[in-house]
């Protein structure tokens, strides 16, 4: 797949192997198309292509040629070279929206006998030689009608070449220029200059205009004040053609004239040829005194100048013209509102002027040219202005503007039409899915009729179809991968729904074999499933058996060991821990035989000397408690003597007893301490935040005990 450059609007055309001839998506167009395949080639066409649309016809007429040097049979190459001779522009005729050929750089040459047309049809096949043979005739006869025109026009003797604006302004060398028209044209010379020459023609007038005077003018003036001036498009246009004339008419002369730059900036073609410095003082002088060297006339006589005009002057009055010129000078800079106020002041002198009522309309919509109004944004016929035009204005200036307003409504329907259009093509490419495809359709089917749109919302509605089915296809495939019965029978519903798509029916075939084999598994899963549960069972049931054997040798072994465990328990350790018992009893071991006791559970008369022995030790540790007690943190006793001792902590004064006499008995608190004393009275000691010690008073006492 190649992609080359239409040679109409400049859109992508992608040219599949072996083509020769297709059909511009974007401008409808059927054209030849180029048949290398190789890439270096293939950018050298798009490049050359891009330039000749930019009507560089020179540069692109160079790229031709080196594509001939590698591939001399090219016919697209030849034919590119024809297009660049003739300075061909296709351009889009405004009531068909087709493209149609313009020509920039006429000749008298016939392109029938071109030397390159003969070898583009010679390497061409026949439906190629068909396309190259209709637009040979169709140029021939624009040629021809451009060569008649230019018959009618008056010879010239000096053209002058410049750039008339840079982005939207005049440039210096239009001011230069304008000099030295006037000062040619007071000298009796016929001067070629574009802002007057051409000012009453409409742009397809122009190229007739331009080939009479480059043709019948003796001497070119090519003016300059910036190298990019002299090669601008239409500047260098004119000055290459007019020293293509030079090679074939030694009498002609091209003076290069320049100023703020050097002479070696000048382009490369002017090498040998003598330039003129206008910043020299008596410039302009010296140039008419060389220009009526190389122009002889039988007699000269002196003619007016006339100044530059900016519209054509209905009115015979020289200051309503004068007026109107001046308004539409400035409407050329750009200055709306002086040119609005001097058309006010035509109206002033002549109230149904339809010029001065154009100027304003000009004005209002900023529009330097009358050409121009037809590429405003939006169609201008509400305007009160356009509306006195239309009243006041004559009938040519009428048609003029009903011209202007419906191109621009046909300019932006169009555009509306291709912006939609190409909104739906790029929806196209960019659709993967139903929804996104069906969208696109619904798009072209707003602009029926409008290139192939309905062509291509058919195919839209096709692939989304396509894309509908695809899905299905997939969905289905994926509930088959599933492998289960339910899911292949769903699978089966969807691929039924697309019967005949791809190999939906294959499928559904493939679907019922998996729901077979799938059931012949789940039933031998089912029967293995069964096997080894009766096999389970079986072992379950020796198992039982099994365990019914060792509980019962168990059960005797342990009757057994229960019978010895019970008669050794109940008898024999008993026996032997009852004599235990006694023997500490009779050692005088009281504690130690009641716990030897207690643990005989009543074994023969143990619970008999468990009591004897408590009453014993109870009545003597009652005698002993008289004597010896402790408290918290402190230890008091009684001596024999009666008096007592104390061991512990003191902090509140619990163990000062070191006075005490006389005492029979002690009872320790926590931090206090009380005696009993022989004669029945108590004292105290320690700690008496609670009145514990208050025990002065007592008397006839037996008996004591601290908290």
């Amino acid at each position: 797949m190649s992609v080359f450059k239409c040679k109409m609007c400049g859109g992508a055309l992608e040219i599949s192997e072996g083509m020769k001839v297709c059909e511009c998506e974007y401008c409808g167009t059927t054209q030849t198309v180029p048949s290398q395949k190789d890439e270096n080639i293939q950018a050298l066409f798009n490049r050359a292509n891009i330039l000749r649309m930019k009507s560089e016809f020179d540069k692109a007429e160079q790229l031709y040629e080196k594509i001939i040097q590698n591939a001399p049979d090219e016919p697209e190459a030849h034919w590119g070279l024809i297009l660049c001779k003739f300075g061909i522009e296709y351009v889009e005729d405004p009531a068909t929206f087709k493209r149609i050929p313009t020509c920039h750089r006429t000749s008298f040459d016939s392109i029938i006998a071109d030397d390159d047309y003969k070898e583009a049809l010679r390497c061409a096949d026949s439906v190629q030689r068909d396309i190259y043979e209709r637009e040979a005739r169709e140029i021939d006869r624009l040629q021809k009608e451009i060569l008649a025109l230019s018959a009618k026009e008056e010879p010239y003797d000096v053209f002058i070449c410049y750039k008339e604006s840079d982005n939207g302004s005049r440039t210096p060398d239009s001011v230069i220029a304008n000099d030295i028209y006037y000062q040619l044209t007071n000298e009796g010379f016929k001067v070629f200059y574009a802002a007057i020459s051409l000012e009453n023609k409409l742009g397809s007038a122009y190229e007739p205009c331009i080939f009479a005077a480059l043709n019948s003018a003796k001497v070119m003036l090519a003016i300059g004040t910036n190298p990019d001036y002299f090669n601008a498009v239409w500047v260098k246009n004119e000055w290459s053609r007019f020293l293509k004339m030079m090679k074939k008419n030694r009498s002609k002369l091209l003076i290069p004239c320049y100023k703020d730059m050097d002479a070696y900036e000048l382009p490369e073609e002017f090498a040998h040829l003598q330039a003129q410095d206008m910043s020299k003082i008596g410039f302009i002088n010296d140039l008419v005194r060389g220009i009526k060297k190389v122009i002889v006339k039988e007699e000269k006589k002196p003619a007016a100048a006339k100044a530059p005009t900016g519209a054509a002057v209905l009115s015979a009055n020289p200051t309503v013209s004068s007026l109107l010129k001046r308004a539409f000078i400035f409407l050329e800079d750009g200055d709306w509102q002086s040119a609005d106020e001097y058309c006010e002041k035509v109206l002033d002198l002549d109230p149904e002027n339809g010029e001065a009522y154009l100027g304003k309309l000009m004005a209002e919509l900023n529009v330097r040219k009358r050409d121009d109004l037809k590429n405003c944004a939006q169609p201008f016929d509400g305007s009160t202005n356009y509306q006195k035009v239309m009243r006041y204005g004559d009938d040519k200036l009428k048609a003029e503007m009903q011209a202007c307003i419906k191109y621009t409504k046909e300019r932006i329907e169009n555009a509306r039409l291709t912006g939609i259009y190409n909104s739906a093509v790029s929806a196209m490419k960019s659709a993967k899915r139903e929804d996104t495809y069906k969208s696109a359709a619904a798009k072209f089917r707003t602009i029926p009729g409008c290139k192939d749109a309905d062509a291509l919302a058919e195919q839209c509605l096709e692939k989304a179809e396509i894309c509908r089915k695809d899905e299905i296809y997939s969905s289905a495939r994926s509930m088959m991968n599933k492998n289960t019965v339910s899911d292949c029978e769903a699978a089966i519903a969807e691929f039924r729904t697309i019967s005949g798509w791809r190999d939906a029916d294959e499928q559904i075939n493939i679907c019922q074999r998996k729901i077979e084999e799938i059931k012949a598994k789940e039933e031998a899963d089912r029967l293995e499933r069964e096997r080894q549960e009766e096999q389970r069972r079986i072992a379950a049931e020796k198992a039982v058996k099994k365990r019914k054997k060792v509980i019962a040798i168990i059960t005797t072994i342990t009757v057994v060991c229960i019978a010895f465990a019970i008669v050794l328990v109940t008898v024999i350790i008993p026996e032997s821990k009852y004599s235990a018992a006694m023997s500490l009893y009779n050692e005088g071991k009281y504690n130690e035989a009641i716990t030897a006791f207690e643990a005989l559970n009543g074994y023969k008369d143990s619970e008999e000397y468990v009591k004897k022995l408590i009453s014993e030790l109870v009545s003597y540790s009652s005698e002993k408690a008289k004597h010896i007690s402790a408290g918290e943190n402190h230890t008091v006793g009684v001596k024999a003597d009666g008096t007592v001792v104390a061991t512990g902590k003191n902090r509140n004064g619990q163990c000062n007893v070191s006075d005490w006499k006389d005492i029979v008995a002690v009872s320790a608190g926590d931090y206090h301490t009380v005696g009993l004393k022989a004669d029945g009275t108590v004292v105290a000691v320690g700690d008496n935040g609670n009145g514990q010690c208050n025990v002065s008073d007592w008397k006839d006492i037996v008996a004591v005990s601290a908290g």
